[in-house]
């Protein structure tokens, strides 16, 4: 089966500090610089090749990338389905350029209270957050607010959830996975999630919340496709092996006349042996990672599987009803 999902990192940097992430501020990351927008396009060609149909332009914040909209076009061009997250406090600023190039847009909000945002961020953003939000919408795009439940956003989430139904929009519900040091909800937070996510506006991916109750990745038995599923690339362009997360390889990416040989470096003896060890190493024992699981639950059909189906209906359904209310407000 060929990779479905390319988690391309366009940059490390960031203009926010999360409690919940240190991909700005991790020693091996700082420092790295970005590639020219000529090599990521000849990356997306390989991808291509690859029969990769979905590219998450991720980062750090993929909107410090000056080249982001060029990107976004060549994407579009390939017939690649675009996918981006981002803090909504760039966003002002490019959202003509961006306009009509992504397909699922993301903003990132946990809180509506403006000091818990600011803890939590570093920054003070939450209403740069809220305009974009808006900005988005008047520009005809549909986008989500995509909020990471952590024990101490849980509790203020409903309001979270009350905001997206206000702004007819999508809240996308996860929990925080375990990286970085990060502290994981209770069984009594796992339950108000679950109980949020039967509201309005809501969708939350049950697989990956049964997973991760059931103790998540099991090395003598592995679910993670990580490396069968989903391409990593660095800004620095380097194939990362097994994820980005848990990588313990950094493979050099090369480019000979325009051409990026990604899709050979995959396919490789190499490549494909740590593929058939992907799940096993020792760090992943319990991983909950979930930047890998919603791709590796497309095969095969297990309880994970239906769920993950399931969860995917009901966020194409969601989506859909906020769309038909929305169009229904324009005409009146």
């Amino acid at each position: 089966m060929a990779p479905f999902l390319a988690n391309y990192y366009l940059t490390y940097k960031c203009n926010s500090r999360c409690t919940y992430c240190d991909i700005p501020v991790k020693a091996e990351n700082v420092g790295i610089k970005e590639t020219p927008v000529e090599v990521v396009i000849e990356n997306l060609a390989a991808l291509k090749r690859l029969g990769v149909k979905v590219v998450d332009f991720t980062g750090g914040e993929p909107l410090i990338y000056k080249e982001l909209p060029k990107v976004l076009k060549a994407a579009k061009k390939m017939g690649f389905f675009t996918s981006l997250a981002n803090t909504g406090i760039l966003y002002p600023a490019k959202a003509k350029e961006l306009t009509g190039l992504v397909d699922d847009l993301k903003f990132s909000l946990s809180t509506t209270v403006q000091e818990s945002y600011k803890k939590e961020r570093g920054v003070d953003g939450y209403e740069k957050v809220v305009e974009s939000i808006k900005l988005a919408k008047r520009l005809g795009e549909k986008p989500s607010i995509i909020a990471t439940a952590t024990p101490e956003s849980i509790w203020g989430m409903e309001s979270v959830v009350k905001l997206a139904q206000e702004l007819g929009v999508i809240v996308l519900l996860g929990p925080v996975f375990d990286y970085c040091g990060n502290d994981l909800l209770d069984e009594a937070g796992i339950k108000e999630l679950k109980r949020l996510a039967k509201m309005d506006n809501v969708a939350m991916n049950e697989a990956f919340t049964k997973f991760a109750a059931d103790g998540g990745n099991q090395t003598n038995a592995p679910r993670c496709r990580a490396i069968s599923s989903t391409i990593v690339i660095s800004p620095d362009d380097h194939l990362l092996l097994p994820c980005y997360h848990m990588h313990d390889e950094r493979l050099k990416i090369t480019h000979d006349n325009g051409v990026s040989n990604l899709d050979e470096l995959w396919r490789s003896l190499h490549v494909q042996q740590k593929r058939k060890e992907e799940g096993s190493w020792s760090f992943c024992q319990g991983c909950t990672i979930w930047c890998y699981f919603e791709s590796s639950f497309l095969w095969p059909p297990d309880e994970y599987f239906w769920l993950n189906i399931k969860s995917k209906v009901r966020w194409a359904s969601q989506k859909l009803k906020v769309s038909t209310k929305s169009d229904k407000e324009v005409l009146i």
